[in-house]
């Protein structure tokens, strides 16, 4: 239940960094880096390897409150650009507009000259559950913290924290700031997400919720028995889900009907 990663897969992709000639010691001094940050904010930080789809977790008091760790000073590695144990406590709705926000700030980032890309940072405030299973408010931002010797994006910076605002304010309040000249630039997101499925795939979920077979479906939209399952399949490929049912389920959690 996790759109949006194929597409931030291939803006990792497109920076064809297997082809540079990449210093372990960079990646070194990064995670040292986020360990530093994270003792000191008490939060959890993440560096991600876009080279080598990993990434590095630092816990913090924070990974202990939400349930990531069992200690403030834990670490561990993941064979995967995104930090799972972190996304899968994101309320979905807020998943998916956090997803929208990275793909802005990544396809923003990547059309910068290298000077500027190290310049810019994308904010948002996510409802995420702790140990507890209650919801709480995130502060979140991610920038880029090595460039790779062409200039490419390369380790990639992700920081965690409780938000001192506990209220829920217009969405997740999604932002990149240009640190160098302070400028903010507020983002939007709901014609983005009113586009993820199209109106066609909305009533076939509709309908699938409702319990109709596809070929009922077919009859009741005037449309091919292979017409609908061709859209069952581009739902379940668009929402990251094993089945039409998981589809329903995936959809209303994330506001998308």
């Amino acid at each position: 239940m996790d759109i949006y990663r194929k597409e931030l897969n291939q803006i990792y992709a497109s920076q064809m960094l297997g082809l540079e000639e990449l210093a372990a010691e960079e990646v070194r001094e990064g995670k040292a880096q986020a360990e530093i940050l994270a003792g000191v904010s008490r939060g959890t930080t993440v560096i991600t390897d876009a080279s080598c789809d990993r990434c590095y977790i630092y816990g913090g008091n924070f990974g202990r409150i939400m349930g990531f760790f069992k200690n403030r000073d834990e670490y561990r590695e993941e064979s995967s650009s995104d930090e799972d144990i972190i996304y899968f406590r994101i309320h979905p709705e807020d998943l998916v507009d956090k997803r929208l926000l990275e793909y802005e700030f990544f396809s923003f980032v990547s059309e910068k000259e290298a000077f500027r890309k190290l310049d810019y940072k994308a904010l948002c405030k996510v409802r995420m559950k702790d140990s507890e299973g209650n919801y709480r408010y995130i502060d979140n931002t991610t920038q880029i913290l090595r460039l790779s010797p062409a200039g490419k994006m390369w380790l990639i910076l992700c920081c965690y924290n409780l938000s001192p605002e506990q209220e829920r304010g217009e969405g997740i309040s999604p932002a990149i700031i240009d640190t160098a000249s302070g400028e903010v630039k507020k983002l939007q997101f709901n014609n983005a997400r009113s586009r993820i499925l199209s109106e066609r795939e909305k009533e076939i979920l509709l309908l699938i919720k409702q319990g109709l077979p596809s070929k009922l479906i077919a009859d009741s939209l005037n449309i091919s028995l292979h017409t609908v399952n061709r859209h069952r399949q581009n739902i379940i490929s668009k929402l990251s889900v094993s089945n039409s049912i998981e589809a329903v389920m995936a959809a209303q959690a994330m506001n998308l009907l």
